[in-house]
């Protein structure tokens, strides 16, 4: 399964990444666009999606979404 987890900034993905990386996941930073949002930021990892956003969770990193990366448009 390949996730997305969605973040509030560069600073947080950043952090996540390390969080991540830390537990023996590889990922990405992915910066997007929207309409009206502005710029955001996500993380692809391969992995469990809740158990990625547990992790988050513990370490205080505020995910905004995170899903399987299939079930995206």
């Amino acid at each position: 399964m390949i996730c997305r987890a969605v973040l509030p900034s560069e600073t947080y993905a950043q952090k996540a990444q390390r969080v991540l990386a830390a537990n023996g996941y590889h990922s990405e930073i992915i910066r997007s666009t929207s309409r009206g949002v502005g710029c955001g930021y996500s993380l692809r990892t391969a992995g469990d999606c809740n158990a990625v956003r547990e992790l988050l969770r513990r370490e205080g990193i505020p995910v905004q979404n995170i899903r399987d990366e299939r079930g995206m448009p």
